[in-house]
């Protein structure tokens, strides 16, 4: 349990760190710019799905560790195993879809209720970002086209 527990802290650092430090850079090229265009918002949203994906990756990497390395644990079900099987769990799970077709079993659960724990968060974190750049960029358009709404 130890062990699915120091898994579960360096994955919540990692991935936080890793949003953190995207939502840091993304900052600068939408929300700080001179003016907010569809092109940059377009951008944000792309980067926003490699960071959810960069997430799920870490994830489905930590399971395959666990279990083939570590041995703590399995994902039960049908095509579970292999890099397929590992991503899709990863996903459903971060995203808390619980299709319940593939399980973890043993210690992999905590580091599974983990990842849907920090895809909630992450998730509105993302979200609330989305609303800020949204409304800064229809600011501008308002500011531009000459209309005045609050």
């Amino acid at each position: 349990m130890i062990l699915a527990i120091g898994l579960s802290v360096l994955l919540v650092l990692l991935t936080t760190g890793v949003r953190l430090a995207f939502f840091v850079i993304v900052a600068r090229f939408t929300l700080d710019a001179d003016r907010f265009t569809w092109h940059r918002f377009f951008c944000l949203m792309l980067g926003i799905y490699a960071s959810h994906l960069f997430d799920i990756v870490a994830y489905a990497a930590a399971y395959y560790v666990a279990w083939h390395v570590f041995g703590i644990g399995t994902l039960s079900g049908d095509r579970a195993d292999g890099p397929l099987g590992h991503f899709y769990a990863s996903a459903v799970m971060y995203t808390t879809i619980g299709f319940g077709d593939i399980l973890p079993t043993g210690h992999l659960r905590f580091i599974a209720a983990t990842e849907g724990l920090s895809g909630l968060l992450y998730i509105a974190w993302s979200a609330s970002f989305i609303f800020a750049a949204m409304h800064r960029m229809f600011k501008d358009r308002n500011a531009i086209s000459g209309e005045h709404h609050e």
